[in-house]
């Protein structure tokens, strides 16, 4: 396959495509709104000033650019004066198992949440996985291997 080159059309084309998928991903792996934006739109601009060399997985590529981009930030201070909204009652089971999802995410490193974020959430595989977080692909099988022992015994322990 000959590589496509990525014009700034190109970039926009998936900022429009990928922006809402991506950021939910971030948002998983970061557990925080400002943040994740912040590290996405870092990503879009790096992606701009020196695009990767292959039209290929460019959703994995941003991903990955902001998870590295949001390492470089500090942690921001908790914010208390966020608006409270009613929950219609169909949403709840839907939010009971995202909050329960969350928190099992909450309970792994980053870099674990974020190798399960890219292959569940993302749809990526462990080369994919490797290639864009520049790791073995052994290392990703172990790092999700862990992640998901993990998940499984503090499921069991909250049984």
């Amino acid at each position: 396959m000959v590589p496509t080159p990525i014009t700034r059309e190109r970039w926009e084309e998936l900022y429009r495509q990928e922006f809402a998928r991506v950021y939910r991903a971030l948002l998983a792996v970061l557990r925080d709104p400002d943040r994740a934006l912040d590290a996405l739109h870092d990503a879009f601009a790096a992606g701009l000033r020196r695009p990767p060399a292959v039209d290929a997985d460019l959703s994995g590529w941003l991903f990955v650019v902001a998870v590295r981009a949001a390492r470089r930030f500090p942690l921001p201070l908790p914010r208390l004066d966020r608006a409270r909204t009613p929950i219609a009652k169909d949403e709840i089971a839907e939010l009971l198992d995202r909050m329960e999802v969350g928190r099992l995410l909450a309970g792994l490193s980053q870099r674990q949440r974020a190798m399960v974020v890219a292959q569940y959430y993302l749809g990526l595989d462990h080369r994919e996985i490797a290639r864009q977080f520049g790791v073995k692909t052994g290392t990703v099988s172990a790092t999700l291997a862990q992640a998901k022992a993990r998940m499984r015994a503090e499921v069991r322990n909250a049984s």
